[in-house]
């Protein structure tokens, strides 16, 4: 990543980690699981930022990949 990549995602994190956070708890119900899938959902953003950047909605992207991530564990689980 280049420093103005980071710059952007550094911002993105700020802003919407807690929206993302929120949604991941009504998801799976659990604190710790939420935490977990908020973790992993901005590592695969953070690797395919300059994609997720230049979506038309980067926030939608993310919990798109949020929601796919927890389906991911549900099948896992079952």
């Amino acid at each position: 990543m280049r420093g103005s990549d980071v710059a952007d995602f550094t911002s993105f994190v700020q802003a919407r980690s807690a929206a993302l956070f929120r949604t991941a708890l009504l998801l799976t119900g659990d604190r710790h699981t939420a935490d977990d899938l908020v973790q992993s959902t901005l590592e695969q953003i953070c690797r395919h930022w300059r994609r997720v950047r230049s979506a038309d909605a980067p926030e939608a992207y993310a919990r798109r990949i949020l929601v796919n991530l927890a389906n991911d564990r549900w099948r896992r689980a079952g």
